[in-house]
């Protein structure tokens, strides 16, 4: 405390260059004031360390949109459950009849363009069996004479040995 009296000692706020107010008593005083409030409240503090729990928010434990979410699933089920019950109920005490009938059409996007081309394929082959049968046969017997005596030079002796015999055995045919 006599130290805080010393004007030499003391200056409030050291500066490289001072002036007469910052050496003045009043300011001292004011200074020295608010050190005593200071050192008074640091030896009236007591420590103390919080050891309660971080404050509970209850939208964070119960979230209330999941249990509605949880409540509307479960009615759900119970009303399908309801009417599955009603039913087999309806089914046990009606006539027996088959309510479930499998009636299933082919979604072919193809099917029309495929259809088109069978009566397409099959309207060409009956066109061309038509000309086959309508075709008379083409037989000359003057050059089927002449094959058949260039033939047996050709042909080993076996194998007009037996094409005589075929010929022979079939009988004459009629042109």
């Amino acid at each position: 405390e006599e130290k805080m009296n010393n004007s030499l000692d003391y200056l409030a706020y050291p500066v490289i260059v001072s002036n007469h107010r910052q050496s003045t008593s009043f300011r001292k005083k004011l200074d020295f004031g608010h050190y005593v409030f200071h050192k008074n409240r640091i030896q009236i503090v007591k420590p103390t360390v919080d050891t309660k729990p971080p404050v509970v928010h209850t939208h964070h434990i119960l979230k209330l949109s999941k249990l509605q979410g949880e409540q509307k699933r479960i009615d759900k089920i119970e009303y399908e459950n309801k009417q599955l019950c009603q039913k087999i109920a309806n089914a046990h005490r009606g006539p027996a009849k088959v309510d479930c009938w499998n009636e299933y059409f082919s979604k072919s996007l193809n099917r029309e363009t495929r259809n088109r081309e069978l009566v397409r394929i099959t309207m060409e082959n009956q066109g061309i069996l038509k000309r086959i049968g309508d075709r008379k046969p083409h037989y000359d017997r003057r050059i089927q004479g002449a094959i058949s005596e260039i033939q047996p030079n050709i042909l080993s002796p076996e194998m007009n040995r037996l094409l005589t015999m075929e010929k022979t055995r079939e009988g004459p045919r009629i042109p």
